[in-house]
């Protein structure tokens, strides 16, 4: 063997040598426990370094929502997870806006990395249009693969803004769930809830609600969901689909009717660049059904407002009088397409990851009592412009801009919570 071939084979050598993995670092958790990490990462070793299996362990890392900063690299021959933790636990000023009722002003204690174990312990309340008392815990993975714990007890109080009446609702409720190849995604919950209504100076019950009102009711609440989740990132995502079905049957234990709820939700995102803005163009579905004898009257379901079709109000009359009739059901199909991308770029700000991208929309939408009742010519359409203001650990705050063909525009406030 000459010395130029002796050469060659010791720097193709030299190069397999430091493509290889033998071990895993993990630096920077102070408070994370190493198993947390360690059960996320996939990537095999001893073997040859893979960049997008890198890449995938980072963002599955990145989406327990415990890191501001998440970076995966191949360092003298350890497999280098650098974490920046973001922060463990904090108290929490609520400030919550409902479109049809007003503000409510609260605060919590928020633990998001309880006992270093990604599980979360959350309590508090909040007072003024809304009235909340609530303790959460949720444990996403306490054996198996993914095997959830969670459970919450809670009462909430309001006025309907509608039809005026009080209403105050109180629960416990228990649930866990599983994985199965990481993209598929179970839970189950099953609970007691409590409601009750105070008609006294309700308004127009009898010309609009069409079953009997009682001042009770009493129900066994079951829940199933089933989610297929394909996103690359969970609070911002750039590829990917996510598909969703719940079913939430009520089953009474007073003189009320039973009822059954079924919800599906598709999106799906395409990043249309990797280089200027960043954009990224997604898609969402929502069909949200009910079935009963008689469904009661706060299951009613409005159809303008941040959680349907933006450029509308949640209130009927706030509405263009040739729509207000159209915004109450108890069933409704919505469809949105959205434009996002960066405004500015999200950085680490010791430990609190914040960015902010600019989002363009168009939605459509219809509501029905009855599912046969659904008419393409009740379409409402809404478009507009928006904010997304990211903080990690406290999510996605969203400002949209809403306008319809009638001439009006409304306000819209969101948060990922």
């Amino acid at each position: 063997m000459n010395l130029q071939s002796f050469l060659f084979l010791f720097f193709l050598n030299s190069i397999c040598f430091t493509a290889q993995i033998l071990d895993v670092k993990i630096i920077g958790n102070k408070n994370t426990k190493d198993e947390i990490i360690l059960r996320e990462i996939n990537h095999p070793y001893p073997a040859e370094f893979d960049s997008s299996m890198a890449k995938e362990d980072r963002n599955r890392i990145y989406n327990l929502g415990l890191f501001s900063t998440v970076d995966i690299q191949l360092i003298d021959s350890f497999y280098t997870v650098t974490l920046v933790e973001t922060f463990r636990f904090f108290p929490i000023p609520i400030a919550d806006y409902n479109e049809s009722k007003g503000w409510s002003y609260g605060g919590g204690i928020a633990f998001l990395n309880f006992n270093g174990k990604n599980q979360k312990l959350i309590f508090g309340g909040i007072g003024g249009e809304e009235t909340t008392y609530f303790l959460d815990f949720n444990d996403p993975w306490i054996a198996g693969d993914h095997v959830s714990l969670s459970g919450n007890i809670y009462q909430f109080h309001t006025q309907s803004p509608v039809y005026s009446y009080q209403y105050k609702e109180s629960g416990i409720n228990i649930g866990s769930g599983f994985y199965k190849k990481d993209i598929h995604k179970f839970n189950f919950l099953l609970g007691l809830e409590t409601a009750s209504i105070d008609t006294a100076g309700s308004k127009n019950l009898d010309l609009n609600y069409p079953y009997e009102i009682f001042s009770d009711y009493q129900y066994i609440r079951g829940e199933f969901g089933y989610v297929f989740d394909q996103r690359d990132i969970y609070l911002d995502p750039t590829s990917g689909k996510k598909v969703t079905f719940y079913f939430r049957p009520k089953i009474s234990m007073d003189t009320s009717e039973n009822y059954y709820r079924f919800q599906f939700g598709y999106s799906k995102y395409y990043k249309l660049s990797k280089n200027y803005l960043n954009p990224v163009f997604s898609v969402y579905s929502k069909l949200h059904v009910q079935f009963s004898k008689a469904l009661p009257i706060f299951e009613y379901k409005y159809l303008g407002g941040e959680d349907f079709v933006r450029g509308y109000s949640p209130l009927p009359e706030e509405n263009d009088s040739e729509v207000s009739h159209l915004i109450e059901g108890f069933n409704i199909i919505y469809q949105s397409f959205q434009l996002q991308h960066t405004l500015f770029e999200k950085r680490d700000y010791s430990g609190v990851e914040l960015g902010i991208d600019m989002v363009y929309f168009g939605d459509f939408g219809i509501s029905a009592n009855k599912i046969s009742s659904f008419r393409l010519r009740e379409t409402l359409i809404g478009f507009g412009f928006g904010f997304r203001f990211f903080a990690s650990g406290a999510g996605v705050i969203g400002i949209d801009f809403g306008f319809n063909p009638y001439g009006q525009k409304f306000l819209h406030l969101s948060d990922s919570n």
